[in-house]
């Protein structure tokens, strides 16, 4: 290998073939169009709408997906779309019972057939329809017709119905949905399924009705009884020609008794195969060229990218030619065609360097072997870096030698790697150069091992991140190569194809140079291409001014704050494992005792049982395996038994133990003797941050237990007479709600410094707040909160174990005391269904499709997070503001030899690490900065001061 490879990338398209029944006959494509429709509507209706205006397309994609399906699976020559006309057919004017008891077309679906017939039209597809006649009457009428001409037919369908217009020549294709496949239905596999030959469906249908339309069929005739019917007797006329033959007696009796229902359903049931009017014309249904740019268009409107890259390029077909059918080639999904390079001598480095000075811009992409990037950036392998769109460059520094374990075989390039340190050398100045926009995707991750690693390359401002961007655009899957695929129609190697999956994965070190190179250098190269398409969706969507000043500018903070991580004192863990150890064994006896055997408190099943049927206390609610024993079902029986007590003080200290006091001594990093929780501001869809490995979040706040967990968390190694010093909004989502319901009542206790609770239960109990009681006060707590989360009487009801009336009497109260409150609670709703999002004051969106779910569960949730999403969404960009302008002064102050710094965020509160004698100046850039955002009421602010966390007072 020379010092300088070029990494190619390549791909080969998949092999195609006609799947005709019948080598040289052509074959047509007739599609169920309102059975696909209908499907696709009821299988993705509450999860996909289009992002930015709310629109749902659930149906639209389900279509687009199963006609990509037929061009790339099937081949066809011909293509038609079958299409209901109306609702008034020959069927109901026989029977007004036929499908009368289908609900109306869904509002949000009616405009989908619309942009479906637009798709069509897009790839050239001609509609057949007929007023008076069913799609499955069109259908049978082109497959007859086109059988007739020599054609193989193929019917895409999910209906069963169809299965009786299969005979030689003709086929069922059948998407089965809760396999999410396709079946193909010849004679042979009809037998095979339903046990009689295709033709036999209407008979079968005539004896067992069809609830689907509303046929009756015969009474008492069941799939079990039809079937044998069937098999003796074949036709509905030989089963009455020959009715007092039928055995069992039931049978015969029910078959005389329903005789006219079956020759009715048999006559309902039956395909008309010669609709008037409906004729085969092949030289429209040939597929020739199609609109490709009109449908990519629509495509790209409904934000179907995932779809773009299966669009045939050009042509369909060619057209047929010597009575064989012409096959389109498969068209891969596209890859990146950059220039890449591993870089293995001090030469090729310059030239990155010098590309990256000359085009001011670097993506950076860090390979290690851990994914915890503090303990990373002892496991660094390589860097890729491009300065452009197009090119990438690789520096291993840390592979292993050739043999040990690569999947790729031996590679000689290990004996040509850079030393680390003179990467790092020439990389350096890269990092400090305010000329260079450095960007990446989950740039944290790279800042933090890259600092950890050598100082002089910590990334002091990112000019973007990709992840972030696409967590802010509403992403659900935010990794590089689906923010790329989704943005650019691109297809980036996954990791798996340089270090395998699962038992047999290896690290990047021990893999090929070239094959990390590869991976590396696509990523880097891909990371730049899409920033453009990112920042204009972020334009779009009014969303990059969140991004530019607050979540951009938070990365770089967050990487600050996990390096410094937390003290721990693992003597005090120690001590706690010994003493929880001991208590656990006690609450195991205490249930052991209280029935009079052992029993696994740990098994859902056998603590169900034991509480439910061995105790008899009231059973919860039911679940696939049994009554549910959660935290939250079994809190109102612990007055019933002393045994629901000791099983769930039983829980939280097994809870505690193994989550914190046996774990956390092993998470303290050797190098800096501390530990460094993981924090995400990509997690949480209302923009909190959330903390991870370990999970400092967490641990609870208002338990023995808890507090003595947190006691472990100290102040160390920032000079004389180290302390902790936190400080916490309070009650921030109630002052934010004040602000935007804009009630005067809200704002006027909050202006007046008043207790919020207190001052609530006087207004809704209608007292003196001297004379409002402690339980009045508390009961007004849980609703103040409650109402940032859509709590309604019912769980209100539920929660407090009060009677629905008396629940819904405190309801009506509080918002008669409140009115704006609930007023605006109604409007957020409303904005958020016509939107298809919640937004902050900042303009953070959460997108929240679920408000068009025909589920009335699933919307009632999505409501509750309509009301939810401004109040939290806001309170957490407050502090993110508050984080980003507290870093800058406090490393201001450390450039200058202070030692304060910020180690924690939970939720509301910050906690500060720092000398005492340097409180007061930490004190005063919290309350100076903290409000960071003006309200209509003061954002106040609670403090506390301790040697350890659990001592703050």
């Amino acid at each position: 290998m020379t010092p300088a490879s070029t990494l190619t990338a390549a791909s080969a398209a998949a092999p195609s073939s006609a799947v005709g029944e019948s080598a040289g006959r052509q074959l047509l494509v007739l599609l169920d169009s309102h059975g696909i429709i209908f499907r696709s509507y009821f299988a993705l209706r509450d999860v996909l709408t289009v992002r930015h205006t709310g629109e749902p397309i659930a149906a639209v994609f389900g279509y687009a997906n199963t006609l990509l399906s037929v061009l790339t699976e099937l081949h066809p020559t011909y293509v038609i779309a079958a299409w209901d006309a109306s609702e008034q057919t020959f069927r109901k004017k026989k029977d007004e019972r036929y499908k009368a008891h289908r609900a109306a077309v869904p509002d949000d679906l009616i405009p989908q057939f619309g942009r479906v017939r637009s798709m069509l039209d897009a790839f050239r597809i001609p509609v057949v329809e007929k007023i008076g006649y069913e799609a499955d009457d069109v259908l049978g009428t082109l497959a007859a017709q086109a059988h007739e001409q020599g054609l193989d037919v193929v019917i895409v369908t999910l209906d069963t119905d169809i299965v009786q217009l299969v005979q030689p020549g003709v086929r069922v294709w059948m998407y089965r949905p809760y396999q999410r496949d396709y079946v193909m239905y010849d004679t042979e596999a009809v037998i095979e399924r339903w046990g009689f030959e295709p033709e036999r469906m209407v008979d079968y249908k005539a004896l067992t009705g069809d609830t689907s339309d509303n046929i009756t069929g015969v009474k008492g005739i069941g799939e079990k009884g039809a079937k044998a019917l069937i098999a003796q007797y074949g036709t509905i006329d030989q089963m009455l020609a020959h009715i007092e033959e039928i055995e069992p007696k039931r049978t015969r009796v029910a078959l005389e008794q329903g005789a006219a229902d079956a020759l009715h359903s048999y006559e309902m049931a039956t395909i008309v195969r010669d609709v008037p009017d409906v004729t085969l014309d092949l030289d429209a249904a040939l597929l020739r060229d199609y609109d490709r740019s009109g449908v990519e268009e629509l495509f790209r409107e409904l934000e179907f990218r995932s779809l773009i890259p299966r669009l045939p390029a050009g042509k369909l077909i060619d057209g047929p030619a010597d009575s064989e059918i012409a096959v389109p080639k498969a068209i891969p999904t596209a890859t990146l065609d950059g220039v890449y390079e591993v870089v293995t001598d001090a030469d090729g480095l310059a030239r990155v360097v010098a590309a990256v000075r000359a085009s001011g811009s670097m993506a950076i992409e860090v390979v290690a072997d851990d994914s915890h990037p503090m303990r990373a950036a002892d496991t660094l392998v390589g860097i890729a870096i491009s300065p452009a769109e197009g090119v990438g460059s690789y520096i291993p520094f840390g592979h292993h030698a050739s043999g040990q374990g690569s999947l790729m075989g031996d590679d000689s390039s290990t004996q040509h790697q850079l030393a680390r340190a003179q990467v790092f050398d020439a990389l350096a100045p890269l990092f400090t150069d305010p000329a260079i926009r450095r960007v990446g995707h989950d740039a944290k991750f790279a800042a933090i091992a890259l600092a950890e690693a050598d100082p002089r390359l910590e990334i002091h401002n990112i000019d973007f991140d990709t992840q972030v961007a696409a967590y802010l655009l509403g992403d659900s899957n935010m990794s590089l190569a689906r923010v790329v695929h989704t943005r650019l129609e691109l297809d980036l190697p996954e990791p798996e194809t340089v270090i395998g999956k699962g038992a047999k994965a290896i690290a990047f070190s021990a893999a090929s140079v070239e094959a990390v190179g590869a991976y590396a250098t696509a990523n880097v190269d891909a990371l730049q291409r899409s920033i453009g398409k990112l920042r204009a969706e972020l334009e779009r969507d009014h969303l990059d001014t969140v991004f530019r000043d607050i979540d951009l500018p938070h990365v770089p903070v967050l990487a600050r704050t996990e390096r410094f991580g937390v003290a721990l004192d693992t003597d005090v863990l120690h001590t706690m494992e010994r003493d929880l150890g001991a208590r656990i064994t006690a609450a195991e006896r205490a249930v052991y005792d209280a029935v009079g055997h052992e029993v696994k408190i740990g098994s859902p099943l056998e603590l169900s049982a034991l509480l439910f049927e061995e105790l008899g206390l009231p059973k919860t609610r039911k679940t696939k395996t049994g009554y549910t024993t959660d935290a939250d079902a079994l809190e109102p029986l612990r007055i019933l038994h002393p045994i629901v007590d000791a099983v769930l003080n039983w829980r939280e200290l097994t809870k505690i133990k193994s989550t914190y006091v046996d774990t956390l001594p092993s998470q303290v990093n050797p190098r800096t003797h501390r530990v460094h929780s993981v924090f995400s501001q990509t997690t949480a869809a209302t923009g909190r941050l959330s903390s991870n490995d370990p999970n400092l979040q967490n641990i609870p706040v208002r338990t023995e237990v808890g507090n003595l967990v947190r006691r472990a968390f100290v102040a160390r190694d920032c000079g004389d007479d180290p302390v902790l010093f936190s400080v916490d909004y309070s009650q921030i989502e109630l002052r934010v709600l004040a602000h935007i319901a804009e009630d005067e009542a809200l704002r006027a206790a909050f202006l007046a410094k008043k207790d919020i609770h207190r001052s609530t239960a006087a207004l809704v109990f209608k007292k003196e707040e001297s004379a409002v009681t402690s339980e009045d006060r508390r009961r007004a707590k849980v609703f103040n909160f409650g109402v940032l989360y859509g709590l309604t009487a019912f769980g209100m009801s539920t929660r407090e174990g009060i009677p629905r009336d008396e629940s819904e009497a405190f309801i009506a109260g509080y918002f008669a005391a409140y009115p704006k409150v609930k007023e605006w609670r109604e409007r957020a709703v409303a904005e958020a269904r016509t939107k298809g999002y919640a937004e902050t004051l900042a303009g953070r969106r959460r997108y929240i499709p679920e408000l068009r779910s025909q589920n009335h569960v699933v919307r009632q949730a999505a409501e509750r997070i309509a009301i939810n999403m401004p109040i939290q969404g806001t309170a957490s960009d407050i502090i993110k503001i508050a984080m980003n302008r507290i870093d800058l002064e406090l490393a201001a102050r450390r450039e200058k030899g202070a030692r304060g710094r910020m180690i924690l965020q939970v939720h509301d509160e910050l906690i500060f690490e720092l000398p005492r004698a340097e409180l007061d100046d930490i004190r005063e850039i919290a309350h100076r900065l903290m409000p960071s955002i003006e309200l209509a009421v003061p954002l106040d602010l609670e403090e506390k001061v301790g040697t350890n966390w659990g001592a703050l007072e």
